[in-house]
């Protein structure tokens, strides 16, 4: 199928890789289909595009690559939601929305709210971890590795990715 966008132009994506957003995201719950675009596999970080609104997209990026020793507690009511069989690395991903300001050393991640994503089935849900330590605003400059390329491109199963 073809999409309309405002940073891409137009663009063809395979109805295979369209993740349907359980709820939409913060903000944009009327918006439910989203594909996940790369520009440059070195670069960790990744577009989270809407099909229905080429307006709409969010940068994100990897939450393991944000914060390697990220463990957040996914409610067992998300996970039959999403139909999540397995919580391994190679059936669900899960992205933070990345907060890019005018200092480029003020890059923040919010692992307060991922974005869940089961691969197998291509469902998502940005699920609030309400009992919660981890931050809206995590300093992405805290790793360096962020910013000296993307070892852990491998995180993001191909198969979802364009």
């Amino acid at each position: 199928m073809r999409i309309s966008t405002t940073r891409f132009g137009d663009i063809s994506i395979d109805e295979s890789r369209v993740i349907q957003m359980k709820d939409g995201m913060l903000g944009f719950e009327h918006l439910r289909r989203y594909v996940l675009l790369t520009q440059d596999k070195k670069i960790p970080f990744l577009w989270f595009q809407s099909v229905e609104d080429g307006s709409v997209a969010f940068v994100v990026i990897h939450s393991f690559v944000a914060k390697p020793d990220y463990e957040p507690v996914i409610s067992d009511d998300e996970v039959k939601l999403l139909e999540i069989a397995s919580r391994g690395p190679e059936d669900v991903v899960l992205l933070s929305v990345v907060t890019i300001s005018s200092d480029p050393f003020n890059v923040t991640a919010n692992l307060r709210a991922p974005i869940v994503v089961n691969t197998k089935k291509m469902l998502g849900k940005q699920v609030v971890l309400v009992e919660s330590d981890y931050s809206v605003k995590h300093p992405l400059t805290e790793n360096k590795a962020v910013f000296e390329g993307n070892e852990k491109a491998e995180l993001i199963p191909s198969a979802l990715a364009l």
